[in-house]
C-alpha cells in the first residue's frame, strides 16, 4: 500500500513526494519476497509444480489486467488522436504478452507524445514482474535442488551483478536501465534473499525449540 500510494502521489506532481517513484523499486522487492516465500514453502512440502505456480499467477494477474484494458480502451478511442490511438493499440498487445517494458523502451520519447497520452505506460513494471515469474522458478528450483547450501550466496552474487550492470547502463542507456529486467532483477532478488533469511531464521528457532 505504501509503495503504490507513493507512486500515485508522485504522478500527482506533489513536490513533497518527488521520490515517490521509489515505490516501484519497493514493489519489486516485495514481489520477489512473496514469490520466493510461495516457492520455498511448496518445495519444502514437496508440493511445488510449475503448472500450479503459473496457473496461480495467471488467475491473480490476468483478470485485473483485462479489466484495465477493457476499461481504458473506450476512453482511449474517444480521447486520443489517431496516431496516439495506434500507439495505444500496440501497447495493449505488448501488455497482454508481457513485453510492454521492451515496447516503451523502444519508443522515441523525443518525438512521441507525452506520458499522459500513454494510458498503459505503467504496465512496463508488470511486464518485468511477469518475465521474472517465468524465469525465476526454473532458476530457483535448480539451485535449491543441486546447490541448496549456497542458495543465498548465489542469489546475492547474481543480485550484485545486476546492480553493477544497472549502474553502468544508467550512464550510457538510462532508458534501458530503467525498463529492462536484467537491470531490475537485483531488486526482485533482494526480496528473495530476505525471504530465504527469514525462513532460515525460523528453522533455526524451531530446531532450537525442539
Amino acid at each position: 500500500a505504501i509503495a503504490v500510494s507513493s507512486v500515485v502521489i508522485y504522478h500527482s506532481e506533489i513536490k513533497l513526494f518527488d521520490a515517490g517513484f521509489l515505490g516501484v523499486d519497493l514493489f519489486f522487492v516485495i514481489s520477489g519476497y512473496l514469490i520466493s516465500n510461495i516457492i520455498i514453502s511448496d518445495l519444502k512440502n514437496n508440493q511445488f509444480k510449475f503448472k500450479n505456480f503459473y496457473i496461480r499467477r495467471i488467475k491473480r494477474i490476468i483478470p485485473a489486467l483485462l479489466s484495465v484494458l477493457i476499461f481504458t480502451t473506450p476512453f482511449a478511442y474517444y480521447l486520443l488522436p489517431a496516431n496516439e490511438y495506434i500507439s495505444y493499440a500496440k501497447s495493449v498487445f505488448a501488455s497482454l504478452f508481457f513485453y510492454s517494458n521492451l515496447y516503451f523502451n523502444n519508443l522515441d520519447f523525443y518525438n512521441s507524445s507525452g506520458a499522459e497520452l500513454m494510458p498503459l505506460l505503467h504496465t512496463w513494471s508488470l511486464a518485468v514482474e511477469e518475465q521474472f515469474y517465468i524465469i525465476f522458478p526454473i532458476f530457483f528450483l535448480k539451485i535449491f535442488r543441486f546447490f541448496k547450501k549456497y542458495l543465498i550466496n548465489i542469489l546475492i552474487t547474481v543480485s550484485l551483478i545486476s546492480l553493477i550492470f544497472a549502474s553502468y547502463l544508467s550512464v550510457i542507456y538510462p532508458s534501458s536501465s530503467f525498463y529492462f529486467i536484467h537491470t531490475r532483477i537485483w531488486e526482485l532478488l533482494l526480496g528473495s534473499i530476505l525471504a530465504c533469511l527469514e525462513i532460515n531464521k525460523g528453522q533455526r528457532s524451531e530446531n532450537k525449540f525442539n
